[in-house]
């Protein structure tokens, strides 16, 4: 008698079909399946890094990819998810074909990167680069929203897409384009607004102030000391 042969679906196809059947939905219900829907692609992808061979196994022609922009635009705890997933479905060139026809593109939202993420950002840049995904690191990271990216991100992003595995002449490319210019020149910009001194306003000698008063300003220059210690000075 002939063995019988159990063909085992990877568990990614199964999410991403049913990924590709919430992008349609009403906002109330996307909301509602989005964790359990993310829950079983974070163990897909984590079969596919396991055994990569699976990828294959998985049709491209499975219209995922609105979730995953969807997702990364308006679920920000779960963009990192979203990028990590991006990775691995690049990886095979019939995903990055599909990837390419998605417009708007920049709902992946890589300017939201923190420069703890901004790495894993820029892996995901690189590797739709690579894999002709985008023709241009524009299409990922929009010129007019650099301005309001963390200015350390945008340091750590172009370090890290250099140490990626791109041709030099991808990389010059980048690097000399106008988003390429802004983010280096955003980088260079120095702390991420909410990193500047806190202004602390204080009494003086005063119990109490009325309305025409002019409060006095004091300005916290750091935490030092094994305690903690928070250094305060009178500032002008």
């Amino acid at each position: 008698a002939l063995a019988s042969v159990v063909i085992r679906m990877p568990k990614l196809e199964d999410a991403l079909k049913e990924a590709a059947e919430t992008t349609a939905k009403d906002d109330k219900s996307f909301m509602s399946d989005c964790p359990g829907i993310l829950t079983k692609l974070k163990r897909g992808i984590s079969e596919i890094k396991k055994s990569p061979e699976l990828l294959d196994q998985v049709p491209a022609d499975i219209d995922a990819w609105p979730f995953l922009l969807r997702v990364a635009s308006e679920k920000a705890s779960f963009a990192k998810q979203i990028w990590e997933t991006c990775i691995v479905l690049l990886g095979s060139a019939a995903w990055a074909r599909s990837f390419a026809a998605q417009e708007r593109k920049e709902r992946l939202s890589l300017v939201k990167a923190t420069p703890r993420d901004a790495g894993l950002a820029a892996e995901v840049a690189a590797k739709a680069l690579a894999t002709g995904a985008v023709a241009e690191l524009g299409e990922l990271v929009p010129t007019d929203a650099v301005g309001c990216m963390d200015p350390a991100a945008c340091v750590v992003f172009l370090d890290q897409l250099q140490g990626q595995s791109l041709p030099a002449g991808t990389v010059e490319a980048v690097l000399e384009s106008e988003v390429g210019r802004c983010l280096a020149e955003r980088g260079a910009a120095g702390p991420a607004a909410g990193e500047a001194r806190r202004k602390v306003v204080a009494p003086d000698t005063k119990d109490s102030f009325g309305k025409g008063d002019n409060l006095p300003i004091y300005v916290c220059e750091g935490i030092s000391g094994s305690h903690q210690k928070m250094e305060i000075k009178k500032g002008l």
